[in-house]
């Protein structure tokens, strides 16, 4: 293979957009962002909710006989179940640590602007008032719930400052890297996890998630909040396309 030119990568995450647009405001974003100050920066809440499920999370490699004959046994395949149990976990950071978080219970249904405002933005506000001298200040993704019109006059009802995400910008919300982070010691820690998702209860994966989080450490926050002046920069050296972030 290498002979012939070709070389193994690991491909890249969708995310990202190639939208002029959508571009365009990615930079304007960047710009201004990068003129933060470090108090400004710390004072940014960056939310998020993520499907936590079990299965291998890194990229699996194998290595078989160039004909093909070992390419289907079982040691060499990788499974994906499709009834995997599985919990939408909502989390934010917040000077440079973990705020508040919570499990979308299966009884609350799927999330919309009411049941946003009800178990989220309720949440976020009693944070907000617990920690009114912080002058915090809440950023969300675009997910419909979240951009909604409903969503908007909650925010504003609930007395909550916040700003807008700019769209397909997966990089410029560090949270996204927690996840990645738990979802590593996730498999690091629970074989069971990994390779046996259809054994994994509901309440184990639950129980296992919540000790992910709560293994985060404030080191690895503290460094995502450090990046941010590098990854606004990267964004405009991009032109407002993808970086490595």
């Amino acid at each position: 293979m290498q002979k012939l030119g070709y070389c193994r990568r690991t491909a890249k995450k969708t995310g990202f957009s190639t939208e002029p647009k959508v571009m365009a405001l990615r930079k304007a974003f960047a710009e201004e962002a990068i003129t933060w100050t470090k108090e400004r920066v710390q004072r940014q809440m960056f939310t998020d909710e993520v499907w936590a499920m079990g299965g291998a999370h890194t990229t699996s490699f194998v290595i078989v006989l160039e004909d093909g004959s070992e390419r289907y046994l079982l040691e060499c395949l990788q499974y994906k179940y499709s009834k995997a149990p599985a919990w939408i976990f909502h989390g934010n950071i917040i000077n440079k640590r973990k705020g508040p978080a919570l499990f979308w219970e299966k009884e609350w249904g799927s999330i919309n602007s009411t049941r946003y405002d009800e178990h989220v933005l309720s949440r976020i506000a009693e944070f907000l008032v617990e920690h009114a001298d912080s002058r915090y200040i809440f950023m969300q993704d675009n997910a419909p719930s979240h951009r909604s019109y409903e969503t908007k006059i909650n925010l504003l009802n609930r007395g909550i400052k916040w700003i807008q995400h700019p769209l397909y910008s997966p990089d410029l919300n560090l949270i996204e890297h927690v996840w990645n982070w738990m979802k590593n010691w996730i498999q690091e820690h629970y074989y069971e996890a990994q390779y046996r998702v259809d054994k994994l209860l509901l309440e184990q994966l639950r129980r296992i998630i919540l000790e992910a989080w709560e293994a985060v450490p404030d080191s690895y926050i503290q460094s995502l909040y450090d990046s941010w002046w590098r990854r606004c920069q990267a964004v405009i050296d991009a032109n407002g396309g993808p970086t490595k972030y």
